[in-house]
């Protein structure tokens, strides 16, 4: 058994008796050396190893060079150069984290009807859909996913687990519909797990405070079994080690490495949270190495509000910011200066009450979409997502989206973003996901790039719906298309002042109340015919 917790055995009852019957499985295990040490497995001590048949625990090995990358200088000529300036070199351990979502996974599988339907709390209907069906050998149109309300995640049911495979195998056995709900102990046990990492990292900096060059030093914990994107996870860091600051020389490198633990996986943040952590704490050393105070250095080493668009040393294009004014401002509002002045009151006079100001800035790369980075990485996925605007009959508005929530609230936000560009009620819009019958093409939720991503793909199907329409409004105008333009939810000419509403549907008990206008989108004027002579 790779690690404690993992799936031995299966017991399918009509009842719960099945639990019951499971705790009556025994099992003999032949007691072997375990790679539990993160360092110690990733140099193979004592020939200590997680799968014997890979001959190592080291799993992969990423490495980025900027001077390599043509994006800075040389971070060893940078370190190398000590005698001219400050080297700090320290070491950071990431502990493990386990995700503890609202409500535990559950997964029914109903195998009766023309398509097996999976219902489980995932955040990643589509993508299960698809490991489904490359696992299992089914036709992807064979098989449907609902992820309902999911209860939490926050990359905990960023996965394509065993106990998913499991229930539709079973189901499929049996050809009954297969329930299985983890209890809180077995997700926190079984589920995967966050971070775990050892973080070495050696900066170089002027004598005035100005840094030089980073170069960074990590040993993943990747656990038993590589996840959906567990060895990405510490790559994401790689882009944000060198956070706001204007480093000239940049190296990163990563080995990720197997142990016999829970396998490890995205968790708030996924890599980024560590760098931040890491960068922070070593411009605080910095800072204590100069005696300076630590935003002043800061501020020192920051990209300027006028050097935006920036690109960083790691390649990424910054387009925008001013870190001053936001720090200026944030100063002013908790007393930053008066803080700082108390502090050094009670620090003089010995006070038992002593005052502590941390400081952290940092970006965020997140909302994963088609970019360059992504392709450099060879992203799979690609990052697209997909949206469906539909105008119905009777006015009102469907949304499909293939953005699947798990408790962020996508229906609120999806209405406000749709009823903000047509212009209609914000009751009459429903938004639907979460289901691969009803949105067919989605890449979900994860890497916070719902709203960023999905979103931007409402508003662009919310954009060709009046696009769409644009031709039958200059119709019912008599007017040309290119003369129309599109305010507050209507289509007017330009100059000829107000237009008509374009998707309200009157509401009248026809055909008892007729009304003046016929019920068209930018109708005009009409007289109706008595119904005595219809």
């Amino acid at each position: 058994m790779a690690f404690s917790g993992e799936v031995v055995a299966v017991v399918a009852a009509r009842t719960a008796a099945a639990r019951d019957a499971a705790e009556l499985v025994e099992v003999d295990y032949e007691e072997l050396p375990a790679a539990l040490d993160l360092r110690a497995a990733a140099a193979d001590q004592d020939g200590v190893l997680a799968h014997p048949e890979l001959g190592t625990n080291r799993s992969a090995t990423w490495v980025f060079d900027s001077a390599e990358a043509g994006t800075g200088e040389s971070a060893d000529a940078a370190i190398a150069a000590r005698e001219d300036g400050i080297v700090i070199e320290r070491e950071y351990r990431q502990q493990r984290l386990i995700p503890s979502f609202m409500e535990p996974r559950s997964v029914v599988v109903d195998p009766t009807g023309e398509q097996f339907v999976m219902t489980s709390a995932t955040q990643v209907p589509h993508i299960l859909r698809l490991m489904l069906a490359l696992t299992l050998g089914v036709p992807e149109h064979k098989v449907r996913v609902i992820a309902p309300d999911v209860g939490g995640g926050f990359g905990g049911k960023l996965q394509v687990t065993p106990e998913e495979i499991i229930t539709f195998l079973v189901a499929r056995h049996t050809g009954k519909p297969c329930k299985w709900t983890e209890t809180r102990s077995e997700s926190l046990l079984a589920a995967h797990h966050g971070r775990d990492q050892w973080q070495k990292l050696t900066l170089a900096a002027r004598k005035d405070g100005t840094v030089t060059g980073l170069k960074v030093e990590l040993l993943a914990d990747m656990g038993a079994y590589l996840g959906l994107v567990t060895p990405g996870v510490p790559i994401l860091g790689a882009f944000m080690f060198n956070s706001i600051y204007k480093f000239p020389a940049y190296h990163f490198s990563c080995t990720n490495v197997f142990t016999n633990k829970t396998w490890t996986d995205a968790y708030r943040g996924a890599g980024r949270p560590e760098a931040t952590f890491a960068i922070e704490r070593l411009m605080d050393e910095l800072a204590v190495e100069l005696g300076r105070d630590p935003l002043e250095v800061r501020e020192q080493n920051w990209i300027r509000h006028e050097e935006f668009p920036f690109t960083t040393v790691c390649g990424l294009e910054y387009d925008s910011g001013n870190y001053e004014a936001a720090t200026e401002r944030a100063k002013e509002l908790f007393g930053y200066d008066e803080l700082r002045a108390e502090q050094a009151r009670r620090r003089e006079s010995g006070d038992r009450v002593q005052l502590g100001l941390g400081i952290s800035t940092f970006t965020e790369m997140c909302g994963l979409a088609p970019s360059r980075v992504l392709g450099s990485l060879s992203y799979g996925a690609g990052g697209w997502e997909t949206a469906s605007v539909r105008m119905l009959p009777s006015g009102k508005v469907e949304v499909i989206t293939g953005s699947s929530a798990h408790g962020q609230g996508h229906e609120t936000a999806w209405s406000q973003i749709v009823a903000d560009q047509l212009g209609v009620p914000f009751e009459d819009i429903e938004v639907l996901h979460g289901d691969t019958q009803i949105s067919h093409k989605g890449l979900d939720t994860y890497g916070s790039r719902s709203l960023v991503v999905g979103g931007q793909a409402v508003v662009k199907a919310a954009q060709k719906v009046i696009e769409k329409a644009r031709p039958l409004a200059a119709h019912v105008l008599e007017a040309n298309p290119d003369d129309l333009e599109w305010t507050d939810g209507k289509f007017q000419v330009r100059g000829a002042g107000e237009g008509r509403r374009a998707w309200a549907w009157p509401s009248w008990p026809w055909p008892y109340s007729p009304p003046t206008t016929c019920p068209t989108a930018w109708s005009r004027p009409w007289t109706p015919t008595p119904p005595s002579t219809r």
